[in-house]
């Protein structure tokens, strides 16, 4: 029979009664409803361990009926929680599924769990079409794709209203704020903040049409790790990175102007910018023009395809005008190549855009912002260009991108750390075929994003199945999910692995 929780049992933002029901001996069901996303049901659970310990349940299960207005889309949704606690000294194994808009009933969940006990919340993952999430397994990142002007970028842990990702099980997907959301700490942490931004750049293989913004950052730190160049756009198989100034424009100007040399170079850069703004403004209005005579909307851009038939379409003297400026612009920065496995580390300030038909896996503090110094298209984000403030803001410095620093070896793999800032580091781990290394997450804030980048091999972490890793395939390795082992396939594998840094140093080698 139903009955209410102890008298004394406080739940934060609880607006109806919490209902208890007993399952098997030890089992308990928890229903409650009326909740805003926070507190976690996690923390709801942890919060009641004196009652559970009274009612020597060493098995919870908790139904939460929830809404919140989702920061990333403006939307008021109501969605559910069902989640499975299997108590132990370790603060224990969390299961749970989360849905949006389901017609799963409270009486429903009763009903499943009387029939299946704590097998309830795999009855409601099918049911819902919604992942299984569990703290002590590899969460399987699904990206989200979004359009850009220059190619597309592949977001693996965004959370936000350009793009959110999912969470993938076999019983189905969530997305990635409510897959996190039902017991955050042993995923992520006790302070509970989204993931390192994880993502893949694609410029298209076009010379000009592929080349990102010319910008700099005033908080964010990026890192690039190139993982594919287009031989077409690049025939040796070495891309390039516009980061810095050039060596040739600082000595140039240091000889003109001595210990002045910042201030003029500063100067006279901007002035070629705004010279080029002028042209591409042109440009721009034209294409517009055009894109409104096809019936099309001009606030969404020049599609790709378009793009050459456009530029076909302008005046011989305009286009050499635009190449004209471009290249004065041009002569100011300086190149990184970029053949497959370099790494660009872009700390705020280093002036900077990738070129076409360079892929890269980008790791980045998850934040948005960013000061637009230039771009060869019509920038669709914003009305202006944020030129004077982004050469204010740049290094006045050439660029160097990091030299990898090992930090273990065994026989048959190798650890590098490729990056370190202040908020997380990124490791590069090689595998020769068959190889195999064994590590750990150990709680706090220690959870690691894993990505294949080349070969194949799999996540293993006792008791539980093997973990696909191949390139291009992205995991969340929970907080709390223990030891685990990497190992190659016969054909070797190379990973990246992301750390937040107050967790970064190498982890403990499993016993």
């Amino acid at each position: 029979m139903p009955k209410t929780a102890r008298k004394g049992t406080q739940i934060p933002h609880a607006t109806a009664p919490v209902e208890a029901i007993q399952g098997d001996p030890g089992v308990l069901l928890l229903l409650l409803s009326g909740l805003s996303d926070k507190p976690a049901s996690g923390r709801l659970l942890r919060g009641l361990t004196p009652y559970l310990d009274e009612e020597g349940a060493r098995h919870v299960v908790l139904f939460a009926e929830r809404r919140r207005k989702e920061p990333w889309s403006g939307a008021s949704v109501a969605y559910g929680e069902l989640i499975h606690w299997a108590r132990d000294a370790a603060d224990g194994v969390y299961r749970g599924a989360a849905w949006k808009q389901s017609g799963i009933t409270r009486d429903e969940v009763v009903a499943a769990f009387q029939a299946q006990g704590t097998d309830v919340v795999d009855w409601a993952a099918r049911r819902a079409g919604a992942a299984l999430v569990c703290n002590r397994e590899p969460l399987l990142l699904e990206p989200c794709k979004v359009d850009k002007p220059w190619g597309r970028e592949v977001w693996y842990t965004g959370i936000e209203k350009r793009g959110c990702s999912f969470v993938c099980s076999e019983t189905g997907r969530t997305e990635l704020p409510y897959a996190l959301g039902m017991f955050p700490v042993p995923l992520v942490g006790e302070q509970e903040r989204p993931p390192v931004l994880l993502k893949s750049l694609e410029p298209l293989p076009q010379e000009v049409l592929g080349d990102l913004y010319l910008e700099v950052h005033q908080e964010k730190w990026e890192v690039y790790v190139v993982l594919e160049v287009n031989r077409e756009a690049w025939p040796d198989g070495v891309g390039r990175l516009r980061s810095g100034l050039a060596p040739a424009a600082i000595e140039r100007y240091r000889a003109g102007h001595g210990a002045a040399w910042p201030d003029a170079l500063s100067l006279d850069l901007l002035a070629a910018i705004r010279a080029y703004e002028a042209v591409r403004r042109r440009i721009d209005a034209q294409f517009d023009q055009a894109l409104k005579a096809r019936g099309l909307d001009p606030a969404q851009g020049a599609p790709a395809a378009l793009h050459a038939e456009l530029s076909a379409a302008l005046v011989p003297a305009l286009r050499d005008e635009e190449r004209r400026l471009r290249g004065i612009v041009e002569e100011f920065l300086g190149t990184t190549p970029m053949p497959e496995g370099a790494v660009a580390c872009l700390p705020p300030g280093v002036l900077h855009s990738l070129q076409h038909g360079v892929k890269v896996i980008e790791f980045q503090t998850p934040t948005y912002e960013r000061l637009i110094a230039m771009f060869a298209q019509k920038v669709l984000t914003q009305p202006h260009w944020d030129s004077e403030a982004a050469i204010r803001r740049m290094d006045k410095a050439p660029y160097t991108p990091p030299a990898p620093e090992l930090l273990e070896q065994g026989a048959g793999w190798k650890l590098e750390r490729i990056v370190r800032f202040p908020e997380f580091q990124v490791q590069r781990l090689a595998l020769a075929p068959g190889g195999v290394r064994t590590s750990a997450t150990a709680g706090g804030a220690n959870y690691q994003l894993a990505m294949g980048v080349v070969g194949a091999g799999t996540i293993k972490v006792s008791g539980r199945g093997p973990t696909p890793v191949e390139k291009e395939t992205a995991l969340l390795l929970p907080a709390t999910l223990g030891a685990y082992a990497i190992e190659a396939g016969v054909g070797g594998l190379t990973c990246l692995l992301t750390l937040p840094e107050e967790a970064a140093a190498p982890a403990a080698k499993s016993p």
